[in-house]
């Protein structure tokens, strides 16, 4: 492991969140590492590296948001069935990523598109999605109604406990006044 990857799981252990978005400011490759790093095993750095690429993609987007674009781009792409479906935690990173940057809102109608990923596919992402959607609606709740009635499908008919209940919780951001 290089030691840039190494001091970055150290600094999510200890969710140094001012030591990544410091970093961040001079090293835009920040966000390919924290990609890398929701894939760990310890879920203490996966989860933190998602809060975490929120933080690293606002203080980006200050300076090139260009950059940040082509991110929730390569990230959308990671869903795709054409990529081999690899990127499991996408649709969590997408969505903190615009939680964090709600000027790209041009990407809000793709975030609901992913509810719609062929049956095969869907499973994997649906509750990282359901997450992503939840998490948005936080900040822009209208731009995330559309996909109400379909999260109030999945909220019923779903056979998976944890995507149940996750979309439950969506429902209730989407419901937030």
């Amino acid at each position: 492991m290089s030691e840039e990857l190494s001091k970055l799981r150290q600094w999510l252990l200890q969710e140094d969140y001012t030591s990544i978005v410091e970093y961040a400011t001079s090293k835009k490759i920040i966000l390919s590492q924290l990609t890398v790093l929701t894939y760990d095993k310890n879920l203490t750095i996966s989860n933190n590296a998602i809060s975490a690429s929120g933080l690293a993609a606002k203080a980006i987007a200050s300076y090139d948001p260009e950059y940040i674009r082509n991110i929730l781009l390569r990230l959308f792409w990671l869903v795709n069935d054409e990529s081999g479906g690899i990127g499991w935690r996408a649709p969590e990173l997408i969505g903190e990523i615009l939680y964090n940057c709600p000027g790209f809102n041009q990407f809000f109608p793709m975030l609901i598109s992913l509810l719609d990923l062929e049956e095969e596919d869907a499973p994997r992402f649906r509750f990282g999605t359901l997450w992503a959607i939840g998490r948005v609606a936080q900040v822009s709740r209208d731009a995330m109604l559309p996909a109400l009635p379909q999260i109030q499908e999945l909220s019923t008919l779903e056979k998976d406990s944890n995507t149940k209940e996750m979309a439950i919780w969506c429902i209730q951001q989407l419901n937030a006044k």
